[in-house]
């Protein structure tokens, strides 16, 4: 997964990386096969922690975004509005190539036959 990250205010640690690439590995299977691009930008503004999330996969951009007052707290709801984006578009497209015939259509094609 590539994740590129951005401090604003605030210097971006290994420990905020590792928290961040720990979430998203829980995530891999929702990712099957393409690899999403992710970009996290955190800030902090009079004492309070913003985190958003952009994220390009499947031609698509998913963005999340969250206050809170712990750093890490922000980064873990963000990921998971990201997951919930996800997952719904992920279950957009199977039921998109999972759509059964309507049983009119079939009745048409044997008509024809």
């Amino acid at each position: 997964m590539n994740i590129d990250y951005t401090g604003r205010h605030i210097e971006v640690t290994p420990a905020l990386k590792a928290h961040v690439e720990e979430h998203f590995s829980k995530l891999t299977n929702l990712f099957d096969g393409k690899t999403p691009k992710v970009h996290v930008v955190i800030e902090v503004e009079r004492g309070l922690h913003r985190s958003e999330i952009v994220m390009n996969w499947r031609n698509d951009v998913l963005t999340a975004e969250t206050s809170a007052d712990d750093m890490y707290q922000s980064l873990t709801q963000t990921i998971s509005k990201i997951e919930k984006q996800a997952r719904r578009l992920k279950d957009k497209v199977i039921d998109k190539y999972h759509k059964a015939q309507k049983a009119s259509a079939l009745i048409a094609d044997e008509d024809l036959i």
